[in-house]
């Protein structure tokens, strides 16, 4: 759907059912928009299981773009990471001292095993705006890792908290971009969003209090059958 200067993909929202299954949730509303999957629980939770970020429960951004390259798709993981824990130390700050350093070991070395096989679908560079137009305007998706304060503030909380997340960017008009958040909460609006440039450029920011740096999916259409 074009409206104006922009773009609008049709990408169904669907909301997560735990606090951890934020980025299965956004792979899985992909897949739906390419018909490669119904939007179940059971479905969630099979893809979390492929792009949970070992030993941790959060979504990596490597094993998300690893999971779109296996099944097939034209897949472009832009990050500005340079230290293979980010995220990590965030994760690990109510972990015991010794289990957090084995816990870190172990995932910097599966961090360091998925780049190599991603190779040259990673582009090292911080993701900006102009990314994200470029690849919807091409229909593809854009999965995106934001900091849920500012997503939660547009959705209508007053005081909501600080943390990495993950969203589906699935078009603009002009400045505004439309989001879909899986988040699920009562009282919060709708989880289809239309943010600012202004206020997903601060989204997208997340290095800063979370020591992970900014990430970005681009999904495109199939390479080859599966």
């Amino acid at each position: 759907m074009r409206a104006g200067k922009g773009i609008r993909l049709r990408i169904p929202l669907y909301k997560q059912t735990t606090d951890f299954t934020c980025g299965a949730c956004a792979a899985l509303m992909v897949l739906r928009y390419f018909k490669a999957a119904q939007l179940s629980k059971r479905n969630e939770l099979l893809t979390w299981s492929d792009t949970m970020a070992l030993p941790f429960k959060f979504s990596s951004p490597f094993r998300i773009a690893m999971f779109f390259l296996k099944k097939g798709f034209e897949t472009k993981l832009m990050t500005n990471e340079t230290s293979s824990d980010s995220g990590a130390r965030f994760v690990c700050q109510r972990v015991d001292h010794a289990e957090r350093r084995l816990f870190l070991r172990f995932f910097k070395a599966h961090s360091d095993l998925l780049k190599r096989s991603i190779g040259s679908s990673i582009l090292r560079r911080k993701p900006t705006i102009a990314d994200i137009k470029s690849a919807l305007s091409g229909h593809s998706p854009v999965i995106l890792l934001v900091d849920s304060y500012h997503t939660m503030k547009v959705r209508g909380m007053r005081n909501p908290p600080h943390a990495p997340h993950w969203v589906v960017v699935t078009g603009y008009e002009g400045e505004k971009f439309h989001v879909n958040d899986s988040i699920r909460e009562e009282h919060l609006r709708p989880g289809k969003l239309t943010m600012t440039s202004h206020a997903l450029r601060k989204a997208m920011d997340t290095y800063p209090r979370f020591g992970w740096a900014s990430a970005l999916i681009v999904v495109g259409k199939k390479k080859y059958a599966k």
